[in-house]
């Protein structure tokens, strides 16, 4: 049974009674290990219903009970493996009324919890100054550290309405039998403390068993303490290296603090790999090695060496998506290379847009791992809702989607009043609540009237936008901020709400790309033609072999043979961003372990590339090259060119002067500055190149010259090739240098007119 074991598996597995610290780093088999210690254990007279397996997942709870059956048989039935939420939920009902919880609790997701303090909000009077959700991220980042919401203070104004309506949270749900995720176990502490449950507690499992120890909080690190206190007999597997949850309360130094509560811990590395080339993993752990709070590993394999690490760095993130999607092609096309082996990592969802138009102009279907495509999240779908009512009143459907997105208080009934007045009057729902507002129909009166009257003005006000000539990027901007859905996640300081925040960040960069290519002559009505037309459409079914997309965060556990990891730029990954729950040492040492997961889900071959300039909510930033990429060694990573970067050039990550907050254009003005005409070499063709420590990185004015004078030579009957449109053939031409206006016949849409900058000859 043991045989596939290497020496220091076997170890872990074959280890007695006492405290096992197992740090297990990537790909070297710690699920192998805690499945045939279980085993062993049980092989040694172990009854199965006397051990706990704790994992983090119901998938690899799952995994692991399938695996034990292979080896067991029916005799894995009885033994407690789950989620640390469901082994409490089980606990919980056996032990619950001695601290007042009754048997038929239940338990709320998080959607139910959401509708609970919507409901309080709205009866406190607080609905507009607070959503639920950043609400609920205030209660479960002080419960998984233990602490009470309404005693963590932090000087926001967020403070009141927590001290306030916490007790009422707590209170409506202990009359309705509910419970919480994070309530499951805490009121398994409570359990753990009292004085007739809690020894009975402490010796219900002979051994405790736990699974990716590095993401466990303070409240689960306590439990641990308290189900193992009395044996001694704990196994816990993890690996600090890749303890990327901070945001959520995972805290890597319970690694530490175990070796200190267990001075007399068992330790076993396992740093054998059984994924990755030795080039991927030495370039992994040069990453990995500047974090100072950490377990000293090494990884290494039996493999061998492998091909370098691939490096691109394109002017624009278009430039460096249509790289990374013209590569998938050539691997698809000319080696043995399925769709299915490769995978795209990113740091932040907003990302994936430009990488999702680009693999589906190279004909690549993107899968989005564990989360939905850019044009299918809500927030985006939200202001292309605003867009469509703006420019189409008739269009009900965006009425009802956008009325009361983001919350300003217009409830149900409202809105079915205007219901009632459009169909008396036979009109729009926009026109009946103007009706409605200005004479009362329906009965709307009060509140209600005043809220809806906000969004009448609202709407007024960005019809306003588009009759002063806004740019259709400013246009979007004015949507995301008038309608505070900007200033709303802004104050919600969870992970999810950043996430959303970059992405209407993105749509913005998508409408001042639009403003660009058109020359300024383009409408909303033309982006939203633009929208539809780059939806993913026929691309969903699900015959169809896929690249998968995936941020790092959801990319772990994962594993493929051909990785792109796409945005190496400082301010992108490592994120700069400051936290409030988290110094910034700490952060940095979190992103680099986040480099660190994502290099080490490669098996076969890494490439890294990078944007030299990046639209950051319009404007067009400079961006300075990963700070990890120095941290690489030559022999895993050959160092780009350090000359000037025109037409088919690279930059060195160390020469870049320009800070990242350098702005190139004003924010909304889609033509306010130029971007740079040219885009980056294939990462292969710089091994060649030397360096030149007196030479400046790139040089934006000669690329400014010379793409002038290659526009200027493409003309009538020239076939081109467009980022966003495809192929086409150019029937007009007019103006000069980065003016030069193109009609191009496209076969599929027919004729438009874009920017000659922002094509290239077929």
């Amino acid at each position: 049974m043991r045989g596939s074991l290497n020496e220091r598996q076997r170890l872990a597995v074959e280890h007695g009674d006492g405290p096992l610290l197992v740090l297990s780093g990537a790909g070297t088999g710690k699920t192998r290990v805690l499945v045939h210690r279980i085993a062993t254990l049980i092989e040694h007279g172990v009854a199965p219903w006397e051990i706990l397996a704790v994992t983090f997942t119901n998938k690899a709870a799952q995994e692991m009970r399938e695996r034990l059956r292979q080896l067991l048989g029916d005799r894995v039935s009885p033994m407690w493996i789950g989620t640390f939420h469901a082994t409490c939920a089980r606990l919980l009902r056996r032990w619950g009324e001695a601290i007042d919880v009754p048997r038929d609790f239940q338990i709320l997701d998080t959607d139910d919890q959401l509708k609970v303090i919507g409901k309080l909000l709205k009866e406190d009077g607080s609905d507009e100054a607070c959503s639920p959700r950043t609400l609920l991220t205030r209660f479960d980042r002080a419960k998984n550290r233990g602490e009470d919401p309404t005693t963590v203070h932090t000087g926001q104004y967020l403070d009141d309405i927590v001290a306030r309506l916490y007790p009422k949270y707590a209170e409506r749900l202990r009359k309705e039998h509910a419970v919480d995720f994070n309530d499951l176990l805490l009121h398994v502490l409570r359990l753990a403390e009292h004085p007739e449950v809690g020894p009975r507690l402490a010796t219900q499992f002979r051994h405790v068993l736990v699974d990716e120890f590095q993401d466990t909080n303070r409240v689960q690190y306590r439990l641990v303490m308290h189900l193992a206190h009395a044996t001694r007999n704990v196994t816990v597997v993890g690996d600090d290296d890749q303890s990327i949850y901070g945001w959520r309360g995972a805290e890597p130094r319970n690694m530490f603090d175990f070796e200190r509560d267990f001075p007399d811990v068992t330790v076993i590395r396992l740093e054998q790999n059984y994924r990755s080339t030795s080039i991927i993993l030495d370039a992994a752990n040069a990453v990995i090695a500047r974090n100072r709070e950490r377990h000293a590993k090494s990884l290494w394999t039996e493999r061998g060496g492998g091909d370098p690490l691939g490096w691109h760095e394109a002017g624009d993130e278009r430039g460096e998506a249509s790289f990374i999607a013209g590569e998938i092609r050539k691997m698809i096309d000319h080696e043995d290379v399925s769709p299915r082996d490769v995978a795209i990592l990113y740091r932040t969802h907003a990302q994936s847009r430009a990488l999702e138009d680009q693999l589906r102009r190279f004909g690549l279907h993107p899968e989005i791992v564990g989360g939905l495509g850019f044009y299918e999240r809500k927030e985006v779908k939200d202001v292309v809702a605003y867009l469509r009512l703006l420019t189409n009143p008739a269009s009900d459907i965006s009425f009802e989607r956008v009325v009361n997105t983001p919350s300003r208080g217009i409830g149900d009934v409202t809105v079915d009043k205007v219901r009632v007045v459009a169909r008396e009057r036979e009109l729009p729902l926009v026109e009946a609540a103007r009706i409605a507002v200005r004479e009362g129909a329906g009965g709307l009166a009060g509140a209600a009237r005043k809220k809806l009257a906000g969004f009448v003005d609202l709407l007024d006000g960005l019809t306003a936008v588009i009759a002063a000539g806004a740019s259709v990027a400013e246009l979007v901007i004015q949507v995301v901020e008038r309608s505070r859905y900007r200033e709303i996640l802004e104050a919600d300081k969870s992970e999810e709400a950043r996430g959303r925040l970059g992405n209407l960040a993105e749509l913005v960069t998508v409408a001042a790309d639009y403003d660009d290519e058109v020359g300024g002559e383009g409408d909303v009505l033309g982006l939203l033609e633009r929208l539809a037309l780059t939806a993913p459409g026929d691309d969903t079914r699900d015959d169809q072999p896929r690249v998968r997309m995936t941020t790092v965060h959801a990319a772990k556990g994962l594993e493929f043979p051909v990785v792109f990891l796409a945005g190496m730029e400082d301010g992108l990954f490592p994120s700069l961003r400051e936290r409030e729950d988290q110094d910034q040492d700490a952060a940095m040492e979190e992103e680099r372990r986040l480099a660190y997961v994502a290099m080490t889900r490669a098996k076969d071959r890494l490439i890294l590339s990078a944007a030299r300039t990046r639209r950051t909510w319009g404007e067009i930033r400079m961006q300075v090259v990963s700070r990890f990429l120095d941290d690489i060694p030559p022999a895993c990573l050959p160092r780009p060119s350090r000359k000037p970067v025109h037409v088919g050039g690279g930059a060195d990550w160390r020469r870049v002067t320009a800070p990242t907050s350098s702005t190139v254009s004003s924010p909304g003005r889609g033509r306010a500055g130029a971007r740079p005409a040219h885009r980056g070499t294939s990462w292969d063709e710089h091994d060649q190149r030397s360096y030149d420590d007196d030479e400046p990185s790139f040089d934006l004015d000669g690329d400014r010259d010379r793409a002038k004078v290659r526009e200027d030579r493409i003309g009538p009957g020239a076939s081109v090739v467009h980022g966003q449109f495809g192929s086409g053939r150019v029937v007009d031409a007019s103006g000069q240098g980065k003016d030069r206006k193109l009609v191009i016949d496209f076969p599929e849409i027919g004729q438009k007119t874009v920017l000659a900058r922002f094509v290239t000859v077929a």
